[in-house]
């Protein structure tokens, strides 16, 4: 794997309490970084995350990314907690397949405002920390393909959010590289542990936990600050149309 950059010290990780978040949170710890495991709901789990990690320091937080003001204080008490803030990874966000025309409204609502929303106001309020300190690294996890649109009945607001996402990085990294700030997003294909999956994928296997981790180190790597709003897909070549 690439060897991360010095100067990333310090993360946020949300939902790092279980599965993806939890596994890119044990393995910035692993590489000398105190991590901040966010939770909502899982207090345990989190505790768990946060008894495992590999370097001293690191804090709980806890808080529902979907209200702008939870937002605000969950990263501020990272920072506050944490020395600093050099990384943000904006991996919560919820999941369900359903129908387009038997989903609820809150179902809809909370598509977009776990997965995109709360990415938009995790970053609004890490950014200016990262000004202020000229220097700054923000992960978005995205969605194999989501640079264009994906259309499936049964996933049709989580498609949206995870769209969205690539067009707040793009837009948000030309607002920032002039200050020492990237914002990239890792697209998420088929793992291991998902819901749904195709039967023979093109690369005779599906995602792992440290296919996640090295392109989070290649975001973070010294040699990449000039690699900026871009999107680095893990999917073994799957694309979204191979699966219903």
């Amino acid at each position: 794997m690439n060897k991360i950059d010095p100067r990333v010290k310090t993360a946020l990780v949300t939902g790092s309490a279980k599965r993806n978040g939890r596994a890119l949170a044990l393995w910035l710890s692993e590489q000398g970084v105190k991590v901040a495991i966010h939770y909502m709901g899982s207090k345990d789990a989190a505790q768990d995350t946060l008894d495992q990690s590999q370097t001293p320091g690191g804090v709980l937080v806890q808080g529902d990314l979907r209200d702008p003001d939870q937002a605000a204080r969950v990263v501020k008490e990272a920072a506050d907690g944490l020395g600093g803030l050099d990384l943000l990874v904006n991996n919560v966000g919820n999941y369900i397949r359903k129908d387009l025309f038997e989903m609820s409204a809150e179902e809809w609502r909370d598509q977009l405002e776990s997965n995109l929303y709360a990415t938009y106001f995790c970053m609004r309020e890490a950014v200016p920390l990262m000004r202020k300190a000229g220097f700054g690294r923000v992960v978005n996890i995205g969605y194999a393909a989501g640079e264009r649109p994906t259309f499936n009945r049964l996933t049709v607001p989580y498609h949206i959010a995870k769209t969205g996402i690539a067009t707040l990085t793009r837009s948000a990294a030309a607002a920032v590289a002039k200050q020492g700030i990237t914002i990239n997003t890792i697209g998420v294909g088929i793992m291991e542990n998902s819901v749904v999956k195709p039967i023979d994928p093109p690369a005779g296997r599906f995602a792992e936990y440290k296919d996640l981790c090295n392109a989070l180190a290649f975001f973070l790597s010294a040699d990449s600050d000039h690699v900026n709003g871009t999107q680095l897909d893990v999917s073994g070549g799957w694309i979204p149309e191979q699966i219903l």
